[in-house]
């Protein structure tokens, strides 16, 4: 709130050596940076061939949910959409969660869920295009890419620093911005490769049997853990490769990775 009150216009969130905690918080975190309620936070692939996607809509109607940020429109513009949607959604029980066997084809029609699509379509291939005045003079674009439009200007801009320590639930945060548009850029290093649910079990014996369960596929449909013998190797990739081989620097300004992310907003003014 004070960064907000004094005029800030873009940010730099650090995860790196982030090993992840509890996933739901982080998709609510990610919730609350992503204006569509349609749009889909990840994918979950069960152990016996369930896939699922999850909704932003679902924790936008959640009661923890604190409203959307770090932009100049309305922080209740992503909750305003889904009362006038699906009303329903905000009532005790309303919400319901879809089947773990319908095809991306059907979750489109029946739900209304978008997949991920990265835009580079300005020279500095940063995820956004900003409005000129000839767009809102189009008389193509209908009231859907205006409201885009619109909500693409009126962000903060983000870049998110990682490395190969930033694992599990924060690899999910970042791919469901990243993904999504909603990053000027991934700074540093492939991440850990950790997009696994697994389940302990109690023995006898009093120790545990850890079991792998299901996976998480980034909105993108990308594994972010390495199955069998798939050609990319785990992790989430950067796009703005920066390397801190002395660690990360207590002293913000000696921190080379700050210093190039710092770059790649300036360079996306104008």
């Amino acid at each position: 709130k004070e960064l907000e009150k004094a005029g800030a216009q873009s940010y730099i969130i650090d995860l790196r050596n982030n090993y992840g905690g509890v996933i739901q918080e982080a998709m609510l975190t990610a919730s609350t940076l992503l204006r569509d309620p349609h749009v889909v936070l990840c994918y979950t692939l069960n152990s016996r061939g369930g896939f699922k996607p999850q909704e932003n809509m679902e924790y936008i109607v959640d009661k923890a949910y604190p409203g959307y940020l770090l932009s100049s429109e309305t922080s209740t513009v992503s909750r305003d959409q889904v009362k006038r949607e699906h009303p329903e959604y905000l009532e005790d029980g309303g919400w319901t969660s879809p089947t773990s066997y319908a095809s991306l084809k059907e979750l489109r029609m029946t739900r209304g869920i978008k997949p991920a699509v990265r835009m580079n379509t300005n020279k500095n291939g940063d995820g956004f295009r900003p409005v000129s005045s000839g767009d809102f003079q189009k008389k193509e674009m209908n009231l859907e890419e205006l409201a885009n439009a619109i909500s693409r200007n009126s962000q903060k801009k983000l870049v998110l620093l990682i490395n190969e320590g930033t694992a599990s639930s924060a690899e999910v945060f970042a791919s469901a911005l990243h993904d999504n548009g909603r990053t000027v850029a991934l700074v540093g290093t492939k991440t850990f490769g950790k997009g696994v649910i697994q389940h302990t079990f109690p023995m006898p014996d009093g120790g545990g049997l850890r079991l792998t369960v299901a996976e998480y596929l980034t909105p993108s449909l990308h594994h972010v853990s390495k199955v069998g013998n798939l050609k990319y190797d785990s992790g989430i990739r950067p796009d703005v490769y920066c390397e801190s081989k002395q660690g990360i620097p207590k002293n913000v300004g000696a921190d080379l990775c700050v210093g190039v992310a710092l770059d790649v907003l300036e360079g996306t003014d104008g």
